[in-house]
């Protein structure tokens, strides 16, 4: 597997891979953004148009996982500043600017539970890094929980050097990676 960011260029791999058989396009991964006016996107139209709109305007939204050219995973990691419902939380130290958050994930069924989601943690660390990030956070929830799956697993964040810090709510754990 190859991994991309999503960039304009790559807004129709996005595209068909939200919209594929089973994708999320009820979402369009706005769930954790509000669009340019700083509102919530009410319909699927409203989402991917926002989602749309940050993409073309060079925001950093996540990336893709390809699979012999067809896009078939996705990881949205981005600047924490980029996003909203995480805002109450308290800051690592240091300039808030630096701190990226993985939010979420979809992998297409057939290549779940083969690792895809470890995978996409490590290329998504090393993309925040590249793009200037000193801490990266994740909001998992235990393998158990009945909802937020979508966030990932605490222990597959442990085992990628993530250290829980608080929480998010009443499932969600805020997770931390400082990065070199």
């Amino acid at each position: 597997m190859i991994y991309r960011p999503v960039t304009p260029e790559r807004w129709t791999d996005f595209e068909r891979l939200f919209e594929a058989r089973g994708g999320p396009k009820y979402c369009w991964c706005m769930a954790f953004r509000r669009d340019d006016a700083g509102r919530v996107p009410r319909t699927n139209a409203e989402r991917k148009q926002a989602m749309g709109s940050k993409v073309r305007c060079g925001t950093p939204v996540g990336i893709l996982a390809y699979d012999e050219g067809e896009p078939v995973a996705w990881c949205s990691v981005a600047p924490r500043e980029t996003l909203a419902v995480y805002r109450g939380l308290e800051w690592p130290e240091g300039d808030r600017s630096t701190v990226w958050s993985i939010t979420c994930f979809y992998v297409k069924r057939g290549i779940r539970r083969v690792g895809v989601m470890s995978r996409l943690i490590d290329e998504a660390v090393a993309h925040a890094g590249r793009s200037g990030a000193t801490v990266v956070e994740a909001y998992p929830v235990a393998p158990d929980s009945p909802s937020y799956r979508f966030c990932g697993f605490v222990p597959v964040f442990a085992e990628h050097g993530f250290v829980e810090v608080g929480r998010a709510g009443r499932r969600r754990h805020v997770m931390r990676r400082e990065l070199p």
